[in-house]
């Protein structure tokens, strides 16, 4: 089995390629958080995979919170891997993975990193198409050679992307956004059609349409920006209007 994470398509398409070499089935934590299943037969998983995208050189909060409710019925020592999507560096996510996993009984047996297009608005502009389209060209080696060493149940570090010092990276990143991951931020401008897909993809529910809008309603969410890029009508943004920053969704994965 597959958990997967993806607000801009980057690991849903990881993912998919995974599933396809291995003939593992996926499941998207989006999906399970909001439906509230923690509980799993594993008890003829020969693997179980993670493949999420890094958050500050750290997890994303939804699998942090998803880790603490998971259960996997039967599970007999198998083998365990995260392939993490990155715009840069991987930093020490692996390492925050297997600490959570060990809580649990279990060991992370293989880690890998895939540098994909980098598309945290907030802080960068989405590269254009031709850019975006080289990176994901480059990677396909990288998520091929992921594909068949999962397959094969490859066992150590295959992650060229943790950077220099990803412990101490990790350390001094991973705090803004785990403090950090406000709503307060997003506004709505009248480009806004009242489609409702923002309230449909939040994977934490933070997301309301009233009046035919869409409203913040906590004050925290995983901040995957999943509503601002996927808006049909680009009317969300990052605290102020500004549509030179772009948009992303990875072109060769279906929604």
């Amino acid at each position: 089995m597959i958990f997967y994470f993806s607000a801009t398509g980057n690991s849903k398409y990881v993912a998919e390629r995974v599933a396809a070499a291995t003939d593992d089935r996926l499941i998207s934590l989006r999906d399970a958080v909001r439906a509230r299943r923690y509980t799993y037969d594993a008890s003829r998983e020969s693997r179980i995979g993670f493949v999420v995208p890094v958050y500050f050189q750290g997890l994303p909060s939804i699998l942090n919170f998803f880790l603490e409710k998971l259960e996997l019925v039967g599970c007999r020592d198998p083998y365990i891997y995260v392939v993490f999507t990155c715009g840069n560096w991987t930093g020490d996510a692996a390492g925050q993975l297997a600490r959570a996993l060990k809580k649990k009984g279990l060991t992370l047996s293989a880690r890998f990193g895939i540098l994909m297009v980098d598309n945290y608005v907030p802080m960068f502009t989405v590269p254009e198409e031709a850019e975006a389209s080289r990176v994901l060209d480059e990677a396909e080696e990288a998520i091929g050679e992921a594909c068949r060493a999962i397959r094969s149940k490859g066992i150590g570090d295959y992650d060229r992307c943790r950077g220099p010092a990803p412990a101490a990276q990790t350390a001094a990143m991973y705090p803004l956004y785990s403090r950090g991951r406000s709503t307060k931020p997003f506004v709505v401008t009248d480009h806004c059609i009242g489609c409702g897909l923002c309230q449909e993809i939040c994977p934490c529910g933070a997301i309301l349409i009233s009046g035919g809008k869409p409203a913040w309603i906590k004050p925290k969410c995983v901040q995957c920006l999943g509503c601002l890029h996927r808006c049909p009508a680009q009317a969300i943004h990052w605290k102020k209007p500004d549509e030179n920053r772009g948009r992303y969704y990875n072109p060769r994965v279906e929604p």
